[in-house]
C-alpha cells in the first residue's frame, strides 16, 4: 500500500506537468474572436467555471520573474545540495517515492527560470480553464509544446524506473491513477494531452464510461455558454480578461442532493450518505438557505507590472441586501493611497446588528426546520435568541465603528505595544455620554475638558499603559479619538472629521507589506519558540524550509509596496476587493 501511494503521489506531481497522447488531432478549433478556446469544453450547466480570456502580458511575467529571482536562486541552491546528497547516498530501489524525487531533481536542476521551464514544455502565457463536470473538477491548460512535455515526462519516469500503463479510450490516450485496493468507491486521477492542451480531472472510477467521453473531448457539450457568460461578467464589472469565474452554489449543491448525479451515486456507493433518502422537505429547506447567497463571482480588475487587483462578489436577494446595507454606519474608511504602516476602519451599528440577528433567530424558532439534517440549526437559533434578548451595555448598543491609523508601531516579543505613533478612534452615537461616564470612574480624567470642537487634550501618564508614550484625546460629534506620539495631536481633529467612506463599506484596511512581513516574521519566531518540537523529522523539515522561507520573505519585502482590502454591501450583495501594489 505504501508503494502504491508513493507512486500515485509521484505520478500526480509529474502528470500535473503534462501527459502523453497518441492522437494530437483532437483539439477543438478556437471560437471566432478573442477568448479562450478551451471554454468550448465547458457545459452550460456546469456549477462553476474559472478561466482567462487573455494571456498575461509578456512584460508582467518577466517583471515578476525578475523580482522572484532571489527565491529561484535559493531554490536552485537547495536543488543542487539535495541532488548531491542523493547522489552520495544510493537511492532505495524499493522506494518509488525516493526514485521519483531523485529523477525530478535531475530534471529541474538548472531550469528554474522562464527559459528553463519553457524548455520542458510549459507555457506561462497559456489559456487556462477550471470547471465542473458535474461536481468534479476539470483543469485544462494550454501547452507550448506537447511533444516536449511528453518527452520530459518519459525521461523523468525512465530515470525513476516507474512504469505506469497508458490507457486508451476510442483512440485517445489517457492516464488513470487510482488505488483499486481501497474499499468502497475508488477515485481516479485522469490525465491526458488532447492536441496542445493538458487535461486533468478527478472523479470516481465507477463513472469512467460516463465521464471519459466529455473529459477526453470526444463528446462536446450540446450547449456551451461559458465564454459568453465570462465576457458579460467582465464587461458588467469592469474585469480584465486575465481571469474571472462564476460559482452557482445552488447548482453545485444539487449535484450532491440528487441520487441521479454521479456525485450522488458515488456518495450512496461509499455508504456514508444516500441522497435518495433526502426528503423533499430537506431539499426545499436547504435550497432556502442557499438562496441567501446563490451566486458567487470573481474577476481580476487589474494586472500590471505594478499592481494586482481582484474583486469577489456574493449575490443576495434584494430584500436581504437592503437589510444588510442598513446595518452599516457612516464611518470614514481607510485611505487606499495612505503612506502609513497601517490604516484600518470598521463601521457597523451594533444595535441594529443585534436586532437583525434576533429577527433571523426568531424566524427559525417560530418556524423551525423540519429536515432532520438541519435540527442543529433549530437548537442554535434557540440559544442565540436567548443571548440576543439579554440587555446590551450602552456602549455596545451605541457602537458605530473603530478606526486606526499608525505611522509607527513597536511590539515586544509578547505582542504588547512598546511605542506607537498615529491615531485611534471609537465611533459611537453619543460620545459625550461615554466620556462623562469614564470621568466618573477615572479621577485623573475628570478634570480634562474633552468636548466636541475643543482642541485635543493631553492625557495624564497614569492613564497610558505604555510608559513614556504621549497621548492626546479629542472628540467629534460621533467619535472619541486618541493621538499617540509627540506632535501627532496636530492632525487628530482633521482625522476625526474625515468624510464617511463609500456607501455600504463597513471594513477597509491599508498596510505596508514590508512592515507587515516584519511583524509576521517576529510573531512567527515567537510562536515557533513556544512550540519547539523534539521530533527529529520536524526539526529537519523546519531546517530545510527555513532558507527558502527567508529568501521568499526578503524578495517579497523588496518587491511589495502596499495592500488595500475592503468589504461593502451593495443592493446586489457583498463585494470584497483587494489591491496589492509593487515597487
Amino acid at each position: 500500500m505504501k508503494h502504491i501511494c508513493l507512486t500515485a503521489l509521484a505520478l500526480f506531481t509529474l502528470l500535473t506537468l503534462g501527459a502523453c497522447s497518441k492522437d494530437e488531432d483532437k483539439e477543438v478549433a478556437a471560437q471566432s474572436g478573442a477568448g479562450n478556446e478551451l471554454l468550448t469544453y465547458v457545459p452550460a450547466d456546469t456549477p462553476y467555471v474559472l478561466a482567462n480570456l487573455e494571456p498575461v502580458p509578456e512584460e508582467v511575467i518577466d517583471t515578476f520573474l525578475a523580482r522572484l529571482q532571489p527565491v529561484l536562486d535559493t531554490m536552485q541552491s537547495q536543488l543542487t545540495t539535495a541532488r548531491q546528497t542523493l547522489e552520495a547516498n544510493p537511492v532505495d530501489s524499493d522506494d518509488p517515492g525516493a526514485r521519483f524525487a531523485h529523477a525530478l531533481l535531475l530534471e529541474f536542476d538548472g531550469k528554474l527560470s522562464r527559459s528553463g521551464l519553457e524548455s520542458m514544455g510549459f507555457d506561462l502565457r497559456s489559456r487556462r480553464v477550471v470547471y465542473g463536470m458535474g461536481a468534479f473538477p476539470v483543469i485544462r491548460l494550454g501547452l507550448s509544446d506537447a511533444q516536449t512535455l511528453r518527452d520530459t515526462i518519459i525521461r523523468v519516469m525512465d530515470n525513476a524506473q516507474i512504469t505506469a500503463p497508458e490507457q486508451e479510450f476510442q483512440g485517445v490516450s489517457f492516464w488513470r491513477l487510482s488505488d483499486e485496493s481501497d474499499a468502497g468507491v475508488s477515485a481516479g486521477l485522469y490525465v491526458s494531452i488532447i492536441g496542445e492542451h493538458l487535461a486533468i480531472s478527478l472523479f470516481p472510477t465507477m463513472a469512467e464510461a460516463e465521464l471519459l467521453p466529455a473529459f477526453l473531448g470526444l463528446q462536446l457539450p450540446a450547449a456551451s455558454d461559458a465564454q459568453a457568460r465570462l465576457k458579460n461578467l467582465n464587461k458588467t464589472h469592469g474585469y480584465t480578461g486575465y481571469g474571472s469565474g462564476i460559482l452557482d452554489v445552488r447548482r453545485l449543491a444539487d449535484q450532491f442532493m440528487s441520487p441521479d448525479t454521479v456525485a450522488g451515486r458515488a456518495m450512496a456507493g461509499s455508504g456514508e450518505f444516500d441522497p435518495a433518502t433526502l426528503s423533499q422537505v430537506c431539499v426545499s429547506e436547504i435550497h432556502g438557505i442557499i438562496d441567501n447567497t446563490p451566486l458567487m463571482t470573481m474577476g481580476v480588475q487589474e494586472l500590471s507590472e505594478n499592481a494586482i487587483a481582484v474583486q469577489y462578489r456574493l449575490e443576495t436577494p434584494k430584500t436581504l441586501a437592503s437589510q444588510l446595507l442598513g446595518l452599516v454606519s457612516k464611518v470614514p474608511m481607510a485611505d487606499a493611497m495612505s503612506d502609513r504602516i497601517l490604516e484600518f476602519a470598521f463601521g457597523m451599528r451594533f444595535g441594529p446588528v443585534r436586532d437583525f440577528l434576533r429577527e433571523k433567530a426568531a424566524s427559525i424558532v417560530d418556524a423551525p426546520y423540519q429536515c432532520e439534517h438541519l435540527l442543529d440549526l433549530n437548537d442554535s437559533a434557540v440559544q442565540a435568541l436567548e443571548q440576543l434578548n439579554q440587555p446590551m451595555p450602552p456602549f455596545l448598543n451605541n457602537f458605530q465603528g473603530v478606526r486606526v491609523s499608525l505611522s509607527e508601531i513597536e511590539m515586544n516579543p509578547d505582542s504588547i505595544p512598546e511605542n506607537a505613533r498615529g491615531f485611534m478612534a471609537v465611533h459611537v452615537e453619543q460620545p459625550q455620554m461615554f466620556v462623562g461616564m469614564a470621568q466618573m470612574f477615572l479621577p485623573d480624567l475628570s478634570e480634562q475638558a474633552i468636548a466636541p470642537g475643543e482642541p485635543p487634550v493631553r492625557l495624564p501618564e497614569s492613564l497610558i499603559p505604555v510608559p513614556g508614550l504621549v497621548a492626546f484625546a479629542a472628540m467629534s460629534d460621533n467619535a472619541i479619538g486618541l493621538s499617540l506620539g509627540e506632535g501627532e495631536e496636530n492632525g487628530l481633529t482633521a482625522w476625526l472629521d474625515r468624510k464617511a467612506g463609500t456607501e455600504g463599506m463597513f471594513l477597509s484596511a491599508s498596510y505596508d507589506m514590508a512592515a507587515y512581513l516584519d511583524y509576521s516574521e517576529s510573531m512567527g519566531r515567537h510562536y515557533q519558540g513556544m512550540h519547539e518540537s523534539g521530533d527529529d523529522n520536524y526539526a529537519l523539515h523546519a531546517g530545510v524550509a527555513e532558507e527558502l522561507r527567508e529568501a521568499a520573505t526578503r524578495a517579497m519585502k523588496q518587491m511589495a509596496d502596499r495592500s488595500y482590502s475592503s468589504m461593502r454591501f451593495t443592493p446586489e450583495g457583498l463585494v470584497i476587493e483587494n489591491r496589492t501594489t509593487f515597487k
